[in-house]
Protein backbone atom coordinates (compact mmCIF):
# COMPACT_ATOMS: atom_id res chain seq x y z
CA UNK A 1 0.00 0.00 0.00
CA UNK A 2 1.00 3.36 -0.74
CA UNK A 3 0.88 6.26 1.60
CA UNK A 4 -0.69 9.45 0.42
CA UNK A 5 2.34 11.91 0.08
CA UNK A 6 1.33 15.66 -1.07
CA UNK A 7 4.30 16.45 -4.32
CA UNK A 8 2.21 18.64 -5.97
CA UNK A 9 3.43 22.80 -5.01
CA UNK A 10 -0.03 23.43 -5.37
CA UNK A 11 -1.08 21.37 -2.72
CA UNK A 12 1.14 22.39 -0.74
CA UNK A 13 0.30 26.00 -1.27
CA UNK A 14 -3.19 25.22 -0.43
CA UNK A 15 -2.37 23.37 2.71
CA UNK A 16 0.00 26.26 4.25
CA UNK A 17 -2.51 28.76 3.53
CA UNK A 18 -4.43 27.23 6.36
CA UNK A 19 -2.08 28.21 8.52
CA UNK A 20 -1.78 31.71 7.20
CA UNK A 21 -5.31 32.27 7.47
CA UNK A 22 -5.27 31.13 11.40
CA UNK A 23 -2.21 33.35 11.52
CA UNK A 24 -4.41 35.97 9.85
CA UNK A 25 -7.12 35.43 12.40
CA UNK A 26 -5.98 35.50 15.33
CA UNK A 27 -4.08 38.82 14.45
CA UNK A 28 -7.59 40.20 13.34
CA UNK A 29 -8.67 39.02 16.70
CA UNK A 30 -6.04 40.72 18.84
CA UNK A 31 -6.64 43.92 16.65
CA UNK A 32 -10.13 43.91 17.47
CA UNK A 33 -9.06 43.15 21.38
CA UNK A 34 -6.89 46.20 20.81
CA UNK A 35 -9.40 48.12 19.68
CA UNK A 36 -11.89 47.36 22.27
CA UNK A 37 -9.59 48.37 25.13
CA UNK A 38 -8.61 51.34 23.33
CA UNK A 39 -12.40 51.92 22.94
CA UNK A 40 -13.11 51.35 26.79
CA UNK A 41 -9.79 53.36 28.06
CA UNK A 42 -11.16 56.47 25.98
CA UNK A 43 -14.39 55.93 27.71
CA UNK A 44 -12.87 55.55 30.90
CA UNK A 45 -10.66 58.82 29.96
CA UNK A 46 -14.30 61.19 28.96
CA UNK A 47 -16.02 59.71 32.25
CA UNK A 48 -13.26 61.02 34.50
CA UNK A 49 -12.77 64.75 32.44
CA UNK A 50 -16.94 64.62 33.21
CA UNK A 51 -16.71 64.04 36.74
CA UNK A 52 -13.45 66.68 37.02
CA UNK A 53 -15.57 69.65 34.80
CA UNK A 54 -18.63 68.54 37.22
CA UNK A 55 -16.45 69.12 40.25
CA UNK A 56 -15.29 72.31 38.56
CA UNK A 57 -18.63 73.51 38.12
CA UNK A 58 -19.84 72.64 41.67
CA UNK A 59 -16.86 75.20 43.16
CA UNK A 60 -18.98 78.07 44.33
CA UNK A 61 -17.30 81.00 43.38
CA UNK A 62 -17.20 82.62 46.67
CA UNK A 63 -14.87 79.92 47.89
CA UNK A 64 -12.14 81.00 45.01
CA UNK A 65 -11.93 84.69 46.63
CA UNK A 66 -10.37 85.31 49.73
CA UNK A 67 -12.63 88.28 50.53
CA UNK A 68 -15.61 86.99 49.52
CA UNK A 69 -14.31 83.33 51.17
CA UNK A 70 -14.22 85.59 54.89
CA UNK A 71 -17.31 87.09 54.17
CA UNK A 72 -18.98 83.76 54.23
CA UNK A 73 -17.13 82.38 56.98
CA UNK A 74 -19.09 85.30 58.74
CA UNK A 75 -22.72 84.93 57.91
CA UNK A 76 -21.82 81.07 58.50
CA UNK A 77 -20.66 82.16 62.34
CA UNK A 78 -23.68 84.82 62.22
CA UNK A 79 -26.45 82.06 61.26
CA UNK A 80 -24.68 79.73 64.16
CA UNK A 81 -25.03 82.31 66.81
CA UNK A 82 -28.16 82.92 65.89
CA UNK A 83 -29.11 79.20 66.34
CA UNK A 84 -28.25 79.08 69.42
CA UNK A 85 -30.62 79.71 72.35
CA UNK A 86 -30.19 82.94 74.19
CA UNK A 87 -28.81 82.99 77.55
CA UNK A 88 -30.73 86.18 78.94
CA UNK A 89 -34.32 85.96 78.27
CA UNK A 90 -36.72 88.98 78.24
CA UNK A 91 -37.81 88.77 82.01
CA UNK A 92 -34.78 88.77 83.35
CA UNK A 93 -32.91 91.86 81.92
CA UNK A 94 -36.23 93.73 83.11
CA UNK A 95 -35.54 93.21 86.63
CA UNK A 96 -31.71 93.95 87.83
CA UNK A 97 -31.10 96.13 85.22
CA UNK A 98 -34.16 98.30 85.71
Amino acid sequence: MKTGRITDRTARAAFEVDALVAVEREEEAARRERAEIEWLLAEVDRELAAEAHAAVVRVDRSFTDAQRAWRAARRGERAVLRSLPSRWDAGELGGEAA
